[in-house]
């Protein structure tokens, strides 16, 4: 009986979790409806960058809400490898602009944008799910 009921618990915390909005959907949808509303190149790079900072906003939101209830020893691991990260991502992001330089047409400066905002977008989720990978209330 006990084990019947820990089941349905969990499922429906798991449940409960997927109800959810992702992450960052908001940012999406906005991405999205101002690409659709965009008529020119130089507006769809502002979308892109309007975007990237709002995923960069989010990232460090989901960063500071990692280390809240760390140990002390666990925070400075985390520091440490988000430090690494971000000269990672800052040297990618050069790569990725010498990589689509290389290009001839505008096209090629917003698949460089959209690439950058991936790299961001992904590692904001990655955050939040290190940080709810504990969490077995669904919450």
């Amino acid at each position: 009986m006990k084990k019947g009921l820990l089941t349905i618990v969990l499922f429906l915390c798991s449940v409960s979790a997927y109800a959810k909005a992702p992450l960052g959907k908001d940012i999406d949808d906005s991405l999205a409806r101002c690409k659709n509303a965009a008529s020119a190149t130089q507006a769809i790079s502002s979308c892109y960058q309007t975007a990237m900072k709002a995923w960069d906003a989010e990232l460090n939101n989901q960063y500071k809400l990692l280390l809240k209830d760390q140990s002390v020893a666990a925070q400075e691991k985390l520091k440490i490898a988000q430090r690494e990260w971000v000269k990672y991502k800052d040297d990618y992001f050069l790569a990725i602009n010498a990589f689509y330089q290389q290009e001839q047409g505008t096209v090629w400066g917003l698949v460089a944008a959209e690439t950058k905002l991936n790299v961001i977008k992904e590692k904001a989720i990655d955050l939040e799910r290190l940080r709810r990978s504990t969490n077995l209330s669904g919450e």
